[in-house]
């Protein structure tokens, strides 16, 4: 985890950085989207299993801090609660809650369109940590991982100080070794999911003001 760390720390320093020698401009947006599943496969002794997460509806937060023109750090949350299910080799199967935050932090690029100055293609990436907490009628589970976040989009400026976002964006979740993701009812946290990621991608939409 040293790395994540670091890496976010020169972000914030490049921020404070490159903030200090031009005009400062902060956004802060809500969106929804809806975010696919993702799956993983693990193994317990001799038997196999495959986790596997449900689509469904998600919804978050982003801050952006201009660091210079074109140019913004990042920090953004998201959730969604869902549901995930697990099939063992054996025939056996089991389904409970499964609630996925995601903490990021990063940039994002801005960039003009000849002649549209109401529309901003935008570009970013994030990295951070997504949070897995699993419940069922028996116990709950909690297990935080490093992540990445890719994404595509564009701004629409209704006024200066309000508009529109949209986007695509693209998860990746890193399991460690002997990771020990995802509980099931009977079974409790006995499968490790190791060497993998866990993709997802995300289309929403969402409305930001600008200070």
């Amino acid at each position: 985890m040293l790395r994540p760390i670091s890496l976010c720390l020169a972000v914030l320093l490049v921020a404070g950085n490159a903030g200090a020698q031009n005009q400062s401009r902060f956004e802060l947006g809500a969106y929804a989207g809806y975010l696919s599943g993702g799956s993983a496969e693990g193994e317990a002794g001799p038997l196999r299993a495959k986790a596997t997460i449900e689509s469904a509806p998600s919804y978050g937060g982003i801050i952006d801090i201009a660091v210079r023109r074109g140019a913004f750090a990042e920090l953004s949350y998201s959730r969604q609660p869902t549901e995930l299910s697990l099939r063992v080799s054996d025939g056996t199967s089991y389904r409970y809650d499964l609630l996925v935050q995601h903490f990021q932090i990063g940039g994002l690029l801005e960039f003009n369109t000849p002649s549209v100055d109401w529309l901003r293609p935008t570009f970013g990436g994030t990295i951070g940590a997504t949070v897995f907490t699993a419940n069922d009628d028996r116990a709950s589970y909690e297990e935080w991982r490093a992540s990445i976040i890719l994404e595509a989009g564009a701004k629409i400026r209704l006024t200066n100080h309000f508009g529109l976002r949209l986007r695509a964006r693209g998860f990746a979740t890193f399991l460690t070794d002997e990771s020990a993701l995802f509980c099931a009812s009977g079974v409790g946290c006995a499968y490790a999911f190791t060497g993998t990621a866990v993709l997802q991608g995300e289309v929403g939409a969402g409305a930001y003001l600008a200070f």
